[in-house]
């Protein structure tokens, strides 16, 4: 499940338990972590690390804008780009301020509805943010 995260339904409780698994995750790894839920325009779960720098909410907004735009991972976005030697800025004219070609951010979908949310997590390698994702919801939403 690399491109997005579809369930039954979607709630602003299910974030925070998702939001709560993978910042545990972090803490038990003894990795630091920005990680950030939207339901599209509202968040409904965001957590930043007290030794990360105060930029990690704009990498949060970046890449969340790629999962949103393309309604699949940041990271296969990344991947995407890179395999058909494409850029956001020349291939989608999406600016670099708002827009970040980087793991890390997953479209959650609801069946029968579409893309209704994104989490997003920054801090770690690119790939390393997508992976920690999946290794905390694994199991438990997919």
């Amino acid at each position: 499940m690399d491109t997005g995260i579809e369930l039954e339904k979607f709630t602003n409780s299910m974030a925070l338990e998702m939001g709560l698994a993978v910042v545990g995750l972090a803490k038990s790894r003894n990795q630091y972590i920005a990680l950030e839920i939207n339901r599209l325009n509202q968040s409904v779960f965001l957590f930043v690390d007290d030794s990360l720098p105060v930029d990690k909410h704009n990498w949060l907004r970046r890449k969340a804008n790629v999962a949103k735009q393309f309604e699949e991972s940041s990271l296969n976005v990344k991947n995407d780009l890179k395999n058909g030697n494409m850029t956001l800025e020349k291939s989608f004219g999406l600016d670099e301020k708002d827009f970040i070609a980087k793991g890390g951010s997953i479209p959650i979908f609801v069946k029968n509805a579409g893309m209704v949310a994104t989490i997003t997590v920054s801090g770690l390698h690119d790939e390393e943010d997508h992976k920690i994702i999946i290794d905390a919801l694994k199991g438990k939403y997919f």
